[in-house]
């Protein structure tokens, strides 16, 4: 399959939180993306985070996870909103990442954050100025290293906003126009995965590239599973594949 990158302005913020951390560390981690030149919104440290406008390469027909969360992510785009992203049920620290669904919007935060903790994340710092709302906004969790992740959800809650009980719900996008998504799942094990189970359909008509694809997993136990999702483009015969490991805590 062919293959083309183009390189592209994207929208970066970084939080950098962890009060353990040194200022050479900050400023180390503030320079992992090329900072767009010559301009004040270039990325760069901004007092406690890493945040603005990076060139990145981006290649064409993938499939990627989006968000992982508890529940639909609900908040009003105001300037005194304050979010509350939490990882229930986790006993070791987690990687949080934020990105932008609608297409072409190259938005990202990224933070750690330790076992059992809550970060605030205010609204008006990015999200507001950039017209992002909750209903462009993903965000998940993951364990490990950036290449062998195990996602978990996560739950983003208004400040002040009481916590209830929510399914989890994955979100993934295809780069092309599709025209058949299907998923399966099995239980992982040390080794990799027990025998992935029967084909569910992930949309119920074609959806146009970039598409947020919600996939409902109230089926999956408590537990770490495998989960395989493939996309087909109308005019072809070939799947894209992505795959995953993910982690369905025990609340």
């Amino acid at each position: 399959m062919s293959r083309h990158s183009a390189v592209i302005v994207s929208i970066a913020a970084v939080l950098c939180f962890n009060g353990g951390r040194s200022a050479l560390a900050q400023d180390a981690n503030c320079k992992r993306l090329p900072a767009l030149q010559d301009s004040p919104s270039g990325y760069q440290k901004r007092g406690d985070r890493c945040e603005g406008l990076y060139v990145a390469n981006v290649g064409s027909h993938s499939l990627a996870a989006m968000s992982f969360s508890l529940g639909k992510i609900r908040f009003d785009l105001s300037p005194s909103v304050q979010l509350q992203v939490s990882a229930p049920g986790q006993k070791q620290p987690v990687n949080i990442r934020a990105v932008a669904i609608p297409p072409k919007t190259y938005y990202r935060m990224d933070a750690s954050l330790p076992a059992g903790a809550t970060m605030v994340w205010p609204v008006r710092d990015v999200l507001l100025r950039e017209s992002l709302g909750d209903s462009r906004i993903g965000i998940f969790a993951w364990k490990g290293t950036e290449t062998a992740k195990t996602l978990v959800p996560v739950r983003v809650l208004a400040q002040g906003k009481p916590a209830a009980p929510a399914v989890p719900i994955l979100i993934i996008e295809a780069s092309f126009d599709a025209q058949l998504v299907k998923w399966r799942w099995a239980p992982a094990r040390d080794d990799g995965c027990q025998v992935l189970g029967a084909w569910q359909n992930a949309i119920q008509h074609p959806v146009t590239a970039s598409w947020p694809i919600a996939i409902d997993l109230a089926q999956l136990p408590p537990g770490v599973h495998c989960m395989e999702t493939v996309a087909q483009s109308g005019g072809s015969t070939t799947w894209e594949t992505l795959k995953l490991r993910l982690e369905i805590p025990s609340l």
